[in-house]
């Protein structure tokens, strides 16, 4: 599992990530622009939206490396075994940390202004006051260009993955800045 087979893996996932929220976004009537580009005696049309995604997949797959190069073997004492059985699992581990946020921020403003979410939340006696506050706003977000919501939702997603794996960077560099601390202090 060491080297570069994980972070193809991981990378492989973004992708099918990506492209499912490209497909569901075209699905609900956005036109996703192709420009073509002549290489040679061939012309190659190229999606501005699917190389935005693409960049974005780059941006979390360095996330997950660094954390994961950060996280790997924190903690997990001398015993090569134990090292071992834990590669795997904090490697999935950092993974979900950086997709869970990414996915929940992509979708949430689409999943929001959904017409089976507002009947639901208009339903919800708890949630009455809220649904009035989150149609307005959907109202509001309604009133962008398609192409400026995915920029904008590509935008917070990315920024939601940035901030929880720096969250977890700092966790990580923190105890390891307070062991060493201890250390000098006996």
């Amino acid at each position: 599992m060491r080297g570069w087979i994980p972070a193809v893996i991981f990378a492989l996932v973004s992708i099918g990530l990506e492209l499912f929220f490209l497909n569901y976004l075209v699905g609900l009537g956005f036109v996703n622009l192709q420009i073509p580009i002549p290489i040679g005696p061939f012309t190659i049309p190229v999606s501005m939206a699917l190389m935005l995604s693409l960049g974005v997949v780059v941006v979390l797959v360095s996330l997950w490396v660094s954390v994961f190069e950060n996280l790997a073997y924190v903690r997990t004492g001398p015993d090569r075994e134990v090292r071992r059985l834990l590669y795997p699992l904090r490697m999935v581990r950092v993974a979900a940390l950086v997709l869970t946020p990414f996915t929940i921020l992509l979708f949430t403003p689409y999943v929001v202004v959904s017409g089976w979410f507002l009947g639901f939340a208009s339903s919800t006696s708890g949630l009455h006051g809220g649904a009035s506050a989150i149609y307005n706003w959907g109202a509001g977000l309604r009133e962008l260009d398609f192409s400026m919501r995915f920029v904008i939702s590509q935008l917070i997603a990315t920024s939601g993955a940035i901030l929880v794996s720096g969250l977890q960077l700092w966790r990580v560099r923190g105890t390891r800045n307070l062991m060493l601390l201890l250390r000098k202090k006996r």
